[in-house]
């Protein structure tokens, strides 16, 4: 059995138990909701064959005009995670039930396990893209997080420092304008065009997020030179966006800035630092080695009824608010 629980109940639930990763927050999905119209925050509570329950937090997508109904855990390549009435995380078996049973009830269901727990087991019928994320162990403790920078990542946080270089998150009502202002003209740079997310998405995430979502900045004599959008889940902080101005290189701002951001996960008792995706960035993929990150495999899952794959691959290719691209992070 299968039933939507009103949003409410789901922020209810978080306030005793908080998931793990942000992404499978009530923030990240009134998030959605609030940015791309047609979208909705959809937790179900599945009951399994023994009589347990587990909620999934799920998004529901626009169904057209031909009503299908797709859930999606989450849009925009994030992750979800089952968990039990206890708040304990589902085990691998827990949440295959809950997969199967829910994907029998729908035309479309995608998701994308956390990566730092156990994910289901897929069934026939399931397509499967890999993906890596880059994860740094805080558990060793903060000293031992930052022992692990390599000799360039070190130098480079230190000739910030000594330069004069700050970073601390801001409480500014500018704080949204001004990062996404950067963000907008580093994609630029990148040759994107737009950024990868609305700022109404961001704005979304600060109304919805509270003290979860944060908006860092690198400063030097107080003009912010680099900044970035961290998510915090029960046990994991996702470095969800970053961008520099570049005339600033020189001055190391995301050496400094992440260096900040480790002792900061550190001091929320997090579990772990979660810099997201690097796929076809090899250089973004070296600088996170550099600060002592190694890669996770993971998977993203997906499932389609027939009639609802013919019209998919009629339409040409899934929409933009559709799970494709991992969380980059340090985009």
């Amino acid at each position: 059995m299968i039933e939507r629980i009103e949003i409410d109940v789901w922020q209810a639930f978080d306030a005793l138990h908080p998931a793990p990763t942000f992404f499978a927050r009530p923030g990240w999905a009134l998030a959605i909701q609030h940015a791309y119209p047609g979208m909705s925050a959809c937790p179900v509570r599945v009951v399994l064959g023994d009589g347990s329950r587990v909620l999934l937090p799920l998004v529901l997508a626009p169904g057209g005009k031909l009503r299908w109904c797709e859930f999606i855990g989450m849009p925009l390549g994030a992750y979800t995670c089952a968990m039990k009435d206890d708040g304990a995380l589902a085990s691998t078996s827990e949440f295959s039930e809950a997969v199967e049973t829910i994907r029998h009830s729908c035309d479309s269901f995608s998701l994308t396990p956390w990566p730092l727990a156990p994910g289901p087991v897929t069934r026939p019928g399931c397509t499967e893209r890999a993906h890596e994320t880059s994860v740094i162990d805080l558990g060793p403790g903060v000293e031992a997080a930052l022992a692990g920078l390599d000799s360039v990542s070190r130098r480079m946080a230190g000739q910030a420092t000594r330069r004069g270089v700050q970073c601390a998150p801001s409480r500014s009502a500018m704080a949204s304008a001004t990062y996404y202002e950067m963000l907008r003209a580093a994609s630029e740079r990148w040759g994107i065009g737009q950024p990868h997310f609305p700022k109404a998405l961001l704005d979304g995430l600060l109304l919805t997020g509270g003290n979860d979502v944060e908006i860092w900045f690198a400063e030097q004599d107080g003009h912010p030179i680099g900044g970035g959008i961290v998510l915090y889940g029960s046990q994991e902080l996702f470095f969800w966006s970053a961008a520099m101005r570049p005339e600033y290189a020189r001055l190391r701002p995301s050496n400094a800035l992440n260096v900040a951001l480790i002792r900061a996960a550190c001091e929320r008792g997090a579990r772990w630092y979660n810099l997201g995706a690097s796929e076809g960035l090899a250089g973004v993929a070296r600088f996170k080695r550099g600060l002592g990150a190694t890669e996770v495999e993971y998977a993203e899952f997906r499932y389609e009824r027939t009639g609802y794959a013919i019209y998919s691959w009629l339409k040409g290719s899934v929409t933009a608010e559709k799970p494709g691209a991992p969380a980059r992070g340090l985009s």
